[in-house]
């Protein structure tokens, strides 16, 4: 491993210790998403429904033993709807509350594609640096000393090869947890859009009747 460190030449510790914030980010928001998962996939229909059939104060419960983003939101809208707010602030209150989410959603996904991109560069730069080294040692000793001239391009070799390890694994965790965080947000403003328009029904009712 010490050799394989040191045939790399300096470019490969930045692609190391990328390699390690990688992984800790990695392990960070899978942990992060199996926590908030939800099982419900329907639940500002849940809700709708648990309020229209009288159960408000259980479904308050079950949202406040929920992890998952859209709980946190719809629970916001309840609350507010309870305190006696209007329409438009209680649609701001779900709205602070559904940006609150998206920030924790989001939060270190996007340094998983800068890790990826500054290890692709670190690995070419690796690459370009070895193959300077083969052709300055050619030029010194000619082709009388092929190891000389073999040295350089293995340096090459490797730090590309552990760019682009550390980079693939990288934009694939990358890609997927934007998936994750995409459709987590479509749910909440689907949540909140059905809630919303839920109270302005009944708003309208009580007015008529």
């Amino acid at each position: 491993m010490i050799s394989f460190l040191v045939q790399g030449g300096v470019v490969l510790i930045p692609i190391l210790a990328l390699s390690v914030i990688a992984v800790a980010l990695i392990i960070q928001k899978s942990v992060f998403f199996i926590h908030i998962r939800n099982m419900n996939t329907d639940l500002g229909a849940y809700v709708i429904e648990a309020l229209r059939t009288g159960k408000a104060r259980q479904v308050l419960d079950e949202l406040k033993g929920m992890n998952c983003p859209e709980a946190r939101v719809l629970l916001a809208g309840l609350w507010a709807r309870k305190a006696g707010h209007s329409h438009q602030l209680i649609s701001l209150h779900m709205e602070s509350q559904a940006m609150r989410r998206a920030d924790e959603l989001e939060k270190f996904v996007p340094y998983l594609a800068s890790i990826a991109n500054l290890a692709t560069l670190l690995g070419l730069l690796g690459t370009v640096t070895g193959m300077i080294v083969s052709f300055l040692n050619l030029k010194v000793s000619g082709v009388s000393d092929p190891a000389l001239l073999a040295g350089g391009i293995s340096q090459a070799l490797i730090t590309t090869a552990a760019g682009l390890t550390v980079a693939i694994p990288s934009l694939l965790f990358f890609h997927i947890f934007r998936q994750k965080v995409n459709r987590t947000l479509a749910r909440i403003e689907i949540a909140t859009l059905e809630l919303l328009s839920f109270f302005s029904r009944q708003t309208r009712t009580k007015s008529t009747a």
